[in-house]
């Protein structure tokens, strides 16, 4: 669990001790409490980089077949032992313990966001991009709806000691152990207002995953029924009104984090893959609610090319789906292998709030970062603007567009996204009113 690499394939002529470093192994044998164990991490690295004696030749195919073994355990391991052990016991903040995270590290730098941005787009630029898959432990709309509780830590802590004695009086029942009680808080928060018997199932999952308690392997009745009764009288008992309540207050900046986490994934470099029924609000766990049927809706698309406003969430976000897609589709030249990604600078107070980027000098992409913190520390916007290249733009999120030249956008004000396409020559003589009516 040491290495660098999820699975440590050796290809590409690099040498094995590229992968199976002398740190890695040191701090792998610092985990062992008996020295004489400790040493098997040796013997297994010498087995691997191919130390073992014998005939060349023999020792050769030996040696290969181990490695090709080697790495294919090493991802399940690791897969069970990190992804579904270690992040179920990891309940600071249930958004960054997901498939593929680092809960050390839950959130980067817009610096750091760019540089990855543009090393995928020159490295692989047609590598996968996802929010959410059959396995994420959380939909991507439930992670963000948790991760709203970082930007107001003060809130959340008065809200839990709320919760914990409303649940205590309400029937005397109590979260069988504080880790527990701080992911199923955290999860309903997520959910908004939960549903007793798909939350009482996940957080099962949960506990059975973490072993700490309870396992699939030799269930603990009586925990899991503790369990149970917690949620019964907790997360989904009266207390839950408060949760709802807590929930519709931050639902402006769970709104802006869904709809900058889905521009983002649509727009940045890379293919999107949308995990089906995540084109509109999308709030599910890995158990049971992946293994449910999906239910597609085109109706509502068709409802939305008919009219000029979404009605809810799930249709502002499937509005959104369908606008980036189409760009896509209209101008693959922009996104691929040949496009350019550039990033943007936001001038002013709120500067920090804005993530901004061009593709292929025809697309400008704006999404709000961190919307609660802008709106109680910063006081909103004020006089922030991103300043854009030459030319006329057009927000393909709004019915007007968003500036006439290129001296700022602030569609952002409106909306917490935006998703902006140069205006053609010809374009922009049959509406340039609509394009200056935005300022």
């Amino acid at each position: 669990m040491r290495l660098e690499v999820y699975r440590p394939y050796v290809s590409g002529g690099a040498a094995p001790e590229t992968v199976l470093t002398e740190r890695a192994a040191q701090e792998a044998k610092a985990a062992f409490t008996v020295p004489e164990e400790a040493g098997t991490v040796d013997v297994v690295r010498d087995l691997a980089l191919g130390r073992v004696g014998g005939a060349r030749g023999d020792r050769e195919g030996a040696v290969a077949g181990f490695r090709a073994r080697f790495a294919q355990v090493a991802s399940a391991l690791r897969a069970k032992a990190v992804e579904d052990t270690a992040f179920y016991r990891h309940a600071p903040v249930l958004s960054a313990a997901e498939v593929g995270g680092a809960p050390e590290r839950p959130a980067v730098s817009v610096e750091e966001f760019h540089a990855y941005c543009a090393r995928v787009q020159r490295d692989w630029p047609y590598t996968g991009t996802v929010l959410t898959t059959h396995d994420t432990k959380r939909s991507a709309d439930v992670r963000v709806g948790i991760s709203v509780l970082t930007q107001c830590p003060g809130r959340w802590a008065d809200l839990l000691v709320e919760l914990t004695e409303r649940t205590a009086r309400g029937g005397g029942v109590c979260a069988p152990d504080q880790q527990l009680a701080w992911a199923a808080w955290q999860t309903a928060v997520g959910f908004g207002f939960p549903h007793e018997t798909r939350l009482r199932d996940a957080l099962v999952k949960h506990v059975r995953e973490a072993g700490l308690h309870t396992s699939w392997t030799e269930p603990n009745e009586a925990y899991e029924k503790a369990v149970g009764d917690f949620v019964a009288a907790g997360p989904c008992g009266p207390p839950q009104h408060a949760v709802a309540a807590f929930a519709r207050d931050v639902a402006p900046h769970v709104r802006a984090n869904i709809l900058g986490a889905a521009l983002l994934q649509l727009t940045m470099p890379g293919v999107p893959d949308l995990y089906q029924g995540t084109e509109g609000e999308y709030r599910a766990l890995v158990d049971p609610d992946n293994r449910r049927p999906t239910r597609f809706q085109p109706q509502v698309l068709e409802r939305l090319d008919t009219r000029r406003e979404p009605g809810d969430l799930s249709e502002e976000k499937l509005a959104l789906t369908a606008a980036a897609l189409r760009l896509r589709r209209r101008r693959p030249e922009l996104f691929g292998d040949a496009g350019t990604y550039v990033p943007l600078a936001a001038e002013g107070p709120g500067a920090a709030h804005c993530v901004a980027y061009a593709r292929g000098g025809e697309v400008v992409v704006a999404v709000t970062r961190l919307s609660l913190r802008l709106e109680e520390e910063g006081a909103g916007w004020r006089d922030t603007e991103l300043p854009l290249p030459e030319g006329r733009w057009a927000d393909l999120l709004a019915p007007a567009g968003c500036s006439r030249d290129g001296r700022g956008c602030r569609a952002v004000r409106a909306s917490p996204v935006a998703l902006l396409e140069r205006v053609r020559q010809e374009a922009a003589r049959r509406g340039a009113g609509a394009s200056e009516e935005a300022l």
